[in-house]
Parts: structure tokens; sequence; C-alpha cells
């Protein structure tokens, strides 16, 4: 075989097995269970396990990146994508550590929510509210007090609490953040027209997201539930748009999950039933569309 054909052929293999930044971004989210596991075995040798997989899977966030630059794949959808990753990674890892007893819940419940409403307004005004540096800065500080915190129960448990003083000013860093993109809503208002009573029945959503956090410390073992619902929420709002027929017909579903919620923590003060019919909501609302849209981002590479 002439040497020109073959390394055409080897070049061409190279660029078949090559791998696509949104692959590792996905492939983020789908091993993201494995350390927050880990945790939960409470060994030593567990957490370090997952103090170093969290660690490899975190660092992705940077690598997604420069594999994009350098295959020349910077796409819109992978701009969508990482933040969606990034939230879901927070959200899970945190929601952890607080039922852990590693974080404290006020603090935590601050963090999320601040990427829910975030989420929120992504989802209505997708091309003004791109991501800005500070966010990612906000992003990498969160993921490196998560690792500190399990480093520090490693080795001296004791000054753990000085992390959750650090948290708190990651909470005022993280809501600072998000005033650049408040001010661009803001502007964004002004120019378009949008039907206030579809926005407002969108608002549902953004409640029961809401709602799921406040509720976690009443889940108990329950809670992944609350971290699933939620994870599909960021997902569907960072890549899909609801139409508005859907999101009309999806309202009334959330009202009533709502309302069962509201019900059965007034009688027994806890949540059972209504999670179960979260979960179910959350399959049919959120996971079957995120689903689909994995698959097309997977064939898109």
């Amino acid at each position: 075989m002439p040497e020109g054909i073959e390394r055409a052929e080897i070049g061409e293999k190279k660029a078949q097995i090559r791998v696509s930044p949104n692959f590792i971004t996905l492939l983020r989210i789908f091993l993201l269970p494995l350390p927050c596991a880990l945790l939960f075995i409470e060994s030593y040798l567990a957490k370090v396990f997952s103090l170093g997989l969290g660690s490899i899977l975190g660092f992705t966030d940077y690598v997604d990146g420069v594999l994009a630059r350098r295959q020349k794949k910077v796409t819109r959808i992978g701009a969508m994508l990482d933040p969606v990753a990034d939230k879901i990674f927070v959200t899970v890892v945190y929601l952890s550590l607080v039922y852990l007893g590693y974080f404290p819940f006020a603090q935590v419940a601050l963090l999320i929510s601040r990427e829910l409403l975030v989420s929120f307004l992504r989802s209505w005004f997708t091309e003004d509210l791109r991501v800005i540096n500070i966010a990612r800065y906000k992003t990498a500080f969160q993921m490196i007090l998560a690792g500190l915190a399990i480093g520090l129960s490693l080795i001296k448990p004791e000054l753990i609490v000085y992390i959750h003083y650090a948290l708190w000013l990651l909470v005022v860093f993280s809501w600072v953040s998000a005033i650049p993109y408040f001010y661009r809503v803001r502007r964004a208002f002004s120019r378009n027209k949008l039907d206030p009573l579809l926005f407002a029945k969108s608002l549902l959503s953004l409640a029961l997201g809401l709602t799921l956090l406040i509720i976690f410390p009443l889940s108990g073992p329950l809670f992944p539930i609350i971290q699933i619902a939620l994870s599909f929420y960021f997902f569907r709002k960072g890549l899909a748009r609801t139409s508005p027929l859907l999101a009309q017909q999806e309202s009334l579903l959330i009202l009533g999950l709502l309302i069962l919620i509201a019900i059965e923590i007034n009688f027994w003060e806890r949540v059972f039933y209504s999670l179960f019919l979260v979960l179910l909501f959350s399959l049919y609302r959120d996971g079957l569309r995120s689903l689909k849209l994995v698959w097309e981002i997977l064939r898109l590479k």
C-alpha cells in the first residue's frame, strides 16, 4: 500500500475516534451519581475515590471547552449544554453533601435557588443570557468548595465549620454574579413582546423547582427524587423551549402537584406520595424529552 494512502487512512481513523466536546459534557452528567454514591459508603477509601472521581469530572468542565476550540466545534448547542451540566453537577453534589451533614441546608438552598431562577430566565431569553466570565468563576468556586469539604472530612473534620463560613461568601458571590443577567432580562423585556399570561403560567415550573428545593429536608431517604427532578428541570430549561399549548396543559398538572405537596406537609409534616407523583411527572414532562435531546446531541457529535 502506498505510504500516502496509508497515512490518509490513519488520519481518517483518528478523526473517526475523536471524542466530541458534547460527549464529554454529557459524560460528566451521567457519571455524576458515582462519586455521590461513594460518599454514602462512609469509609476513608470511598471518600478518597469520591474526591478523585469528582475532581476528574469537574476538570472535564475545562477539557470540553478546550476540545471544542481545538476541534473548531464551538457550537450553539455546546454553549447551552455546558452551563446545564454545571448546574446539575453543583445541585446533585451539594444536596448530597447537605444530606450527609457536610453543608448546612440554608446556604445551599440559596445557591441552588439562584441557579433555578437563572435557568428559568435563560429558557425565555437564551440569546440575551449567554454565560459570562464571572459566572464561570462562580461555578469553579462551587466545585472547589465541595472538594475542600470532602478533603477536610478526611484529614481534619473539625475544620469543616470554616467551609460553612466560606459557603456564605459563595452565596453572596453567586447572587452578585447573577446581577448582569437580571439587567439583561430587564432590557430583553423592553425589546420583546411576551404573552403575559403564558409567562405567568410558565412561572409555575419555577415555583415547582423552588418548592422541591425547599422541601428537601422533609424528603428523607427519597431525596434522590428531588435531585432527579431538579436535574431534569435544568436540562429542559437549558436546551428546550415549551410550546404555548403544552405550557398551558402542564400548568394545571404543576398546580395540582403543588397543592398535593402542601396537603401532605400540612397533615403529615413530611412528603412521600407526592414525591412519587413528582417523579412520574418529571419523567413524563422532562425525562423523555431530555433523552431525546441527548440522542440528538450524540448524533450531531
